[in-house]
């Protein structure tokens, strides 16, 4: 079984606060067996219990908070976050495996489990240096505070070939990067 957090027949963008979930068979099926639950009385924590107890497996979500993340994965939940869509689409790719679409993309998505900046170490929503200046001179010049850092420490690179973008930790020099999406060898910015 597979479950999916409901907004207005959309995939609920945060999973910790929507308390309407449906619930799909894993495998295409000719009738509709899709159930619904409401469950507005319960935390997060003990929404994934009940959802568990109904038999589902894989959880496809918007996104979800780092804590609830790691409760899911201990609970034996295969979380697919990063999702966005109808549900009734997003259900069907699922099937036809083919959810890895763009169009089926959350708009700002980065990845993980939702914890970036702040929440790191105790630095400040203004990222590292003194009171966090990186940031704000990186905000001037346009950058988002994300990028403002990956400059700061030089570890933010650029594809000659398809022009993305990466934010990646330190390498030892000499050790080229590769573009996750072409696969060609990066330049730092």
């Amino acid at each position: 079984m597979l479950a999916i957090p409901v907004l207005r027949s959309r995939v609920a963008p945060v999973l910790d606060w929507c308390s309407r979930i449906r619930i799909f068979p894993a495998e295409p099926s000719p009738e509709e067996l899709a159930r619904e639950l409401i469950l507005p009385h319960l935390e997060a924590a003990q929404r994934l219990k009940v959802l568990r107890d109904q038999g589902v497996e894989v959880l496809i979500c918007g996104a979800l908070s780092p804590a609830l993340h790691y409760y899911a994965q201990e609970l034996g939940f295969t979380v697919v976050s990063g999702v966005a869509g109808d549900v009734k689409e997003v259900v069907q790719s699922y099937w036809d495996n083919t959810l890895d679409h763009p169009r089926f993309r959350l708009p700002g998505y980065r990845g993980g489990c939702g914890c970036r900046g702040r929440w790191r170490g105790g630095r400040g929503a203004l990222g590292p240096g003194r009171n966090g200046a990186a940031s704000r001179a990186g905000r001037k010049r346009g950058l988002d505070r994300t990028q403002a850092r990956g400059q700061e420490s030089g570890n933010f690179w650029v594809c000659p070939g398809c022009r993305g973008k990466v934010l990646v930790p330190q390498v030892p020099p000499g050790t080229p990067v590769r573009c996750p999406r072409c696969g060609q060898v990066m330049k730092r910015i």
